[in-house]
């Protein structure tokens, strides 16, 4: 049972992955988010372009992109997961 329960917390968790914004025209890692189970929800982030981990909330469409808007600045992006 208990494996089951941890097993079950842990996917609320997506794995870390690395992903590209062509509008910052830079790569981020997603370092953890919390989809909710519905797509959307709160993550943490590394921007390779200023070399600083992040926070903001990330929105993932069918087939691998997503928004993420900024907690500090509130400005929102469009990323793709690399393949």
């Amino acid at each position: 049972m208990r494996v089951i329960l941890a097993l079950f917390f842990m996917s609320i968790y997506a794995l870390s992955w690395e992903g590209y914004s062509y509008e910052k025209g830079n790569y981020i890692e997603i370092e953890s988010y919390d989809h909710q189970a519905i797509g959307e929800g709160p993550v943490e982030y590394y921007d390779y372009s200023d070399g600083e981990y992040k926070s903001g909330y990330l929105d993932m469409y069918p087939g691998g992109s997503g928004t993420i808007t900024d907690d500090e600045s509130g400005e929102s992006f469009e990323v793709e997961m690399e393949q």
